[in-house]
């Protein structure tokens, strides 16, 4: 069942930004993004289970999760499916690469080729190949299939980053009474934090069906955010005319993080005002300039808020953001998953630019 936002009837008036091109989402992500926005929008295949973790986040308002599909996928088809997809590729999954490439390149809703998987899963309860067609159930088992992969695999990166922690530890206490150099070849051995990037497995498929998604049930403002680097580059690698305005980095404490989110930082208002002037002033290169300076401001209200708290921060952020002039977001979507947009019917519409996100999460550094 979709978990809905409590504060639908503010849409207006706080801007929204949509995680892409992925279904799940870690609190830790979440967490980050509260520091910088009011409110993010995440989607869903139909009849996902909510993510426990997240819903004090989904009850106070912060985060929106839609389901576009909720209410044209049949439960008890989707049921029935997924676990025998899920065998038949355990199966053939060495015949044929990965089982999750078997509704080849129009996963999208372009008109999908599941003719393959009916075949193949001898007991899937469609009375026929065009009612699975047309329900959009192959993209539907693709999103559940890659939500449940990226969420095992966090919780894999996330045990082994405990052990790292672990690891380190046992080896400072090792270090205490050693020699320069051993504590030297001590630091040497350390063992690296796992930092797969989420968007490695499967881009194109991951960007074609989360897009079909989105463009049932679009969020209000062409505002995207990423913590994937190939998703990022994936997106934008072929628009010539993106210009990059805000490069941000935040540090802080996992008590300094529950303190923003009873007193928001003294940025997080002036960084939204940024972003709703971006997405509806025409761009031009003056323009530019005043959101540049714009952006400069920010960094020394997150600088005075750093320095005022006098503590070793644990945590950081990296936020670098991009606008596409002239393109909305769901137009530069369908662009860049091949599916023809047709022309904009609102030339009115209040949404002029796109901006996109990359977040990344990390340590500071040790000076």
């Amino acid at each position: 069942m979709s978990c809905k936002s409590t504060i639908d009837n503010q849409q207006s008036t706080i801007l929204s930004a949509a995680y892409f091109p992925f279904t799940f989402i870690s609190h830790s992500l979440v967490e980050a993004m509260s520091l910088c926005f009011h409110h993010i929008v995440v989607y869903q295949p139909a009849h996902a289970k909510s993510q426990d973790a997240l819903l004090p986040w989904m009850e106070k308002g912060f985060m929106d999760v839609r389901s576009p599909f909720e209410k044209r996928i049949n439960k008890e088809l989707l049921d029935t499916a997924l676990p025998n997809f899920k065998n038949w590729g355990l199966l053939h999954q060495y015949a044929d690469m990965s089982y999750l490439k078997t509704a080849g390149n129009d996963i999208a809703s372009v008109g999908p080729e599941t003719h393959r998987i009916a075949s193949d899963i001898r007991t899937m309860a469609a009375k026929s190949s065009r009612t699975f067609e047309e329900s959009g159930l192959p993209v539907q088992l693709f999103l559940h299939l890659a939500q449940e992969f990226d969420q095992h695999s966090w919780e894999l990166r996330q045990q082994l980053n405990r052990l790292n922690d672990q690891y380190q530890a046992l080896q400072s206490s090792f270090r205490q009474d050693q020699t320069e150099e051993a504590r030297y070849l001590i630091q040497e051995e350390t063992l690296p934090p796992m930092q797969e990037d989420p968007g490695s497995f499967m881009i194109e498929k991951r960007m074609a069906a989360w897009n079909h998604l989105f463009q049932n049930d679009p969020a209000d403002y062409s505002l995207l955010f990423t913590d994937s680097r190939l998703a990022f580059a994936y997106l934008l690698e072929e628009v010539q005319e993106k210009v990059e305005v805000l490069k941000l980095n935040i540090t802080y404490t996992k008590t300094e993080l529950k303190e923003a989110l009873k007193n928001r930082p003294p940025w997080t208002d002036h960084l939204q005002e940024i972003f709703d002037t971006v997405l509806t002033t025409p761009w031009s290169r003056t323009f530019q300039e005043e959101i540049v300076q714009s952006g400069r401001e920010i960094e020394v209200k997150i600088d005075h808020w750093r320095e005022s708290t006098m503590k070793s921060h644990d945590r950081s952020i990296s936020l670098r953001w991009y606008v596409v002039p002239g393109q909305v977001a769901r137009n530069l979507l369908n662009q860049r998953c091949g599916v023809e947009s047709g022309a904009d019917k609102d030339k009115t519409a209040r949404i002029k630019n796109t901006l996109v996100g990359i977040i990344e999460e990390g340590r500071p550094a040790v000076s």
